[in-house]
C-alpha cells in the first residue's frame, strides 16, 4: 500500500453479496459497485469493487466487510486470492544540493500548488507523479484546475445511490440543505410531498435520514472523490471542494429503480445542476427514462457510470449486440454522460465496460482513495469511482460558466480530454478526463521519455527527454539542463518534436544527477528529476 513502510504492502481483496429481503420483476438486475470497506484505521487498506452476479434479486452488489466478520448464512463468497505487492510512495521533492544553483523565475511549482491535505500525495488520479508505478501526468489535471477554481457552494450534485455519511469531517460543511425546510418540526415546511429533507432523502426507507450506518459506504466514498474540502489539514481532496452534495439513498432493501427514477425527479426539483449515478439496471421499468427525459428538459446533466464485466470481472462492449445495455448510461439523451474507468498508466481497466456508441469518456477508476465510514479513509476501484470524477468535474464547469446548461457542460468535458491511443475505438471520446481543460485552465508542461536510464557503459551519454506544452510551443529559453547541479545550456531543443538532446562531457564512473525545468508562458513550471550510473567499460 502507498505510503507504509518497508516499501510495500500485500492485500487481499475482500467481498460480500448482500441481498435485498424484496424480490423486484425478474427482468430487471440492479449493478452498484462495491464500496470500500469501513476499517477503522489511521492507514486506508485498498479494497476491490466488483460487479453482482446476474440476479433475478435486487441486490446493493458486493459489500466489503471486515476480515474478521462472519459471511451470512446461504451466501457462499470466497477470497480472492489475487495479492499484490503495491510500491510505496516515492518522494518527488528535490535535493537542496543542486536547488542553489537554480534561480527564482517567479513560476508556480507543482509543490506550492499541492494541498495541505496529507494523503493528497496519494491520489494519483488528481496528480500522477509515478508515485503508484504508473505514467507520469496520467490523471486529469486536477492542480492546474484549482489554480483557476475550486468550485462554488452555489452549484449542487446529487449523489443517487447509498446512504451517505454526512458528518464525515471532510464532507461536512459541504452537505446539502434544504433552505425551506424547518429541521425536526416533523412538517413538510416546502410542500414537497417530503417532511424534514433537511438534508436529503431515503427513497427505500422513505424517511430524512440519509445515513443509516455500514451499507452506506459506496456514496461516502462517492461524495469525497466529488466534494472532500480542500486544504483542511486531515484526509484527501475532492474535484470541487465547495460544491454542495445532495445525499438522495434508494439502494437498500426496499429501494428499487421506481425509487431511484424518485430520487432523479427529486434532484431535479430540489435545483441540482448535476446528478452522480454509480449504478445501473439492464431493463428498467419506463419511470427511469421518464425521470432522465426531466432531467434533459430542465438541463440537468447525468453522470453515469458505465459499470464492470460480468462474473469474470472482465469490461465488457456494451455495443457488440450481444452484451445487454446499462442503464441510465446507455440511454440516447443528450445530458448523459457515460463514463468508463482507467489506471494509472492511463489504461481502459480490465474490468471497465466500454463502447464506441455509448461509453463517452474514460476517467480515473482504479485504486482511487476518498472517505469512507468511521471517519476514515479507503481505496476503491470501479466505474462507480470513475464517474464522481466527471461529476466533479462538471460542477467546477457549472461553477466557472454557470449558464451552461447540461449539453453545454458535457460539450465542454468531452471537447477536453486528453485523448490516448488506447482508448481509440473504445469510446465516443477516445479520451480521458481532464478537469483544467475542461474549464479552460493552463496546465503544467510535461517531462516525458527520459534517457539514459538506470546504468549506462558510456562516459559521454546522450542526455534525451520530450519536453512539451499543451498549450504553446516551448522555446529552448524556457528550458534549463542541470548536470550534477549545474546548468548545461549547450543542449538543442527541436519544437517539431519536443525533443531536448544534451551530449555530456566525459562523466565519471559514478552515479549522476539530471535535472530538467520548463516554465510556459501562464507561468507555470515543471521539474523532473532522475539519476543513471556510468559504469566503466573493462
Amino acid at each position: 500500500m502507498a505510503g507504509l513502510p518497508n516499501g510495500g504492502y500485500m492485500r487481499r481483496y475482500i467481498g460480500l453479496l448482500v441481498v435485498a429481503s424484496i424480490l423486484l420483476t425478474p427482468i430487471l438486475l440492479v449493478t452498484q459497485e462495491r464500496a470500500p470497506s469501513q476499517l477503522p484505521s489511521d492507514e486506508p487498506k485498498p479494497v476491490d469493487t466488483r460487479p453482482e452476479q446476474d440476479t433475478a434479486t435486487y441486490s446493493p452488489d458486493r459489500l466489503p466487510v471486515e476480515a474478521e466478520e462472519a459471511t451470512p448464512a446461504g451466501i457462499s463468497e470466497p477470497l480472492d486470492e489475487n495479492l499484490y505487492t503495491r510500491q510505496a510512495i516515492q518522494s518527488s521533492g528535490t535535493s537542496s544540493g543542486a536547488a542553489n544553483t537554480e534561480p527564482d523565475n517567479g513560476s508556480l511549482t507543482m509543490s506550492e500548488m499541492t494541498p495541505n491535505d496529507p494523503s493528497f500525495p496519494k491520489m494519483w488520479a488528481m496528480n500522477n507523479r509515478g508515485q503508484t508505478g504508473g505514467t507520469f501526468d496520467a490523471d486529469i489535471d486536477a492542480l492546474e484546475a484549482w489554480r483557476a477554481s475550486t468550485g462554488s457552494s452555489t452549484t449542487v450534485v446529487a449523489v443517487v445511490d447509498t446512504g451517505m455519511d454526512i458528518d464525515h469531517p471532510d464532507l461536512d460543511g459541504n452537505i446539502w440543505t434544504n433552505p425551506d425546510e424547518i429541521p425536526g418540526n416533523n412538517v413538510d415546511d416546502d410542500r414537497n410531498g417530503y417532511v424534514d429533507d433537511v438534508h436529503g432523502w431515503d427513497f427505500a426507507n422513505k424517511d430524512a435520514s440519509v445515513f443509516d450506518g455500514s451499507g452506506d459506504g459506496h456514496a461516502t466514498h462517492i461524495a469525497g472523490t466529488i466534494a472532500a474540502k480542500i486544504n483542511n489539514g486531515i484526509g484527501v481532496t475532492g474535484i470541487n471542494s465547495r460544491v454542495q452534495v445532495m445525499p438522495l439513498k434508494f439502494m437498500a432493501p426496499g429501494g428499487g429503480p421506481l425509487e431511484a427514477a424518485k430520487a432523479i425527479e427529486y434532484a431535479v426539483a430540489e435545483g441540482a445542476d448535476v446528478i452522480n449515478c454509480s449504478w445501473a439496471y439492464t431493463s428498467p421499468p419506463p419511470e427511469l427514462k421518464r425521470a432522465v427525459d426531466k432531467a434533459n428538459a430542465a438541463g440537468v446533466l447525468i453522470v453515469a457510470a458505465a459499470m464492470n464485466g460480468g462474473e469474470d470481472f472482465v469490461g465488457d462492449d456494451l455495443d457488440d449486440g450481444i452484451n445487454k445495455p446499462m442503464f441510465p448510461a446507455s440511454y440516447d439523451n443528450p445530458n448523459i454522460i457515460s463514463v468508463a474507468a482507467t489506471d494509472d498508466k492511463d489504461r481502459l481497466t480490465s474490468f471497465s465496460n466500454y463502447g464506441a456508441v455509448s461509453v463517452d469518456l474514460a476517467a480515473p477508476g482504479e485504486e482511487i482513495l476518498s472517505t469512507v465510514l468511521n471517519d476514515s479513509y479507503n481505496y476503491g476501484l470501479g466505474t462507480s469511482m470513475a464517474a464522481p470524477h466527471v461529476a466533479g468535474v462538471a460542477a467546477l464547469v457549472k461553477s466557472t460558466f454557470p449558464e451552461l446548461d447540461a449539453v453545454g457542460i458535457k460539450t465542454r468535458i468531452l471537447d477536453s480530454v486528453d485523448k490516448k491511443a488506447s482508448l481509440q475505438g473504445k469510446m465516443v471520446t477516445g479520451g480521458r478526463l481532464n478537469a483544467a481543460k475542461a474549464i479552460g485552465a493552463n496546465t503544467f508542461p510535461i517531462i516525458l521519455k527520459r534517457s539514459p536510464g538506470y546504468r549506462v557503459r558510456t562516459q559521454r551519454p546522450r542526455i534525451n527527454m520530450t519536453v512539451r506544452d499543451d498549450e504553446t510551443d516551448l522555446t529552448k529559453g524556457q528550458i534549463e539542463l542541470y548536470v550534477d547541479g549545474r546548468r548545461r545550456t549547450g543542449f538543442s531543443y527541436d519544437q517539431a518534436t519536443d525533443r531536448l538532446t544534451y551530449k555530456t562531457r566525459k562523466l565519471a564512473p559514478r552515479r549522476h544527477n539530471v535535472r530538467v525545468v520548463a516554465h510556459d508562458a501562464g507561468g507555470l513550471e515543471e521539474m523532473r528529476t532522475w539519476r543513471f550510473k556510468v559504469i566503466k567499460r573493462r
